[in-house]
């Protein structure tokens, strides 16, 4: 096979018609302690993607998602999950919002990821 069909063919199959696109952003709520707030820390972050389950989400009764055993009550199945090991900075403040660049969902054909924007809680 020529090099150059071989590169065509690795491109098609890599790429396909579609150019890279980059991954959706992601928000979730993260919960410290006061004593952590203060002074930073560094704590894990799970970011999960999920669909709803083919199996209950087509059924009309409220106790379809309990009962099914493909989703195992939760009425979603997880697509992907991450965690990151995530630098909270010091003097972080209850309610604050941080972005964290390209941990959110993963790009296609070769697109960046998204961000994943963490809404801090700090704990009485």
């Amino acid at each position: 096979m020529p090099v150059r069909s071989a590169l065509h063919l690795i491109h098609d199959r890599a790429l396909g018609d579609s150019a890279p696109r980059r991954g959706g952003d992601v928000s979730g709520h993260v919960t410290v302690e006061p004593a952590q707030a203060r002074r930073g820390t560094i704590i894990p972050v799970r970011v999960t993607k999920g669909k709803p389950c083919p199996a209950c989400a087509t059924r009309t009764d409220e106790t379809a998602a309990q009962s099914c055993a493909t989703c195992e009550g939760e009425g979603r199945l997880i697509q992907w999950q991450h965690t990151h090991r995530v630098r909270l900075p010091s003097g972080i403040e209850d309610g604050q919002k941080i972005r964290l660049r390209e941990r959110g969902t993963p790009g296609t054909h070769g697109g960046a990821p998204g961000d994943l924007y963490v809404t801090v809680h700090v704990t009485n």
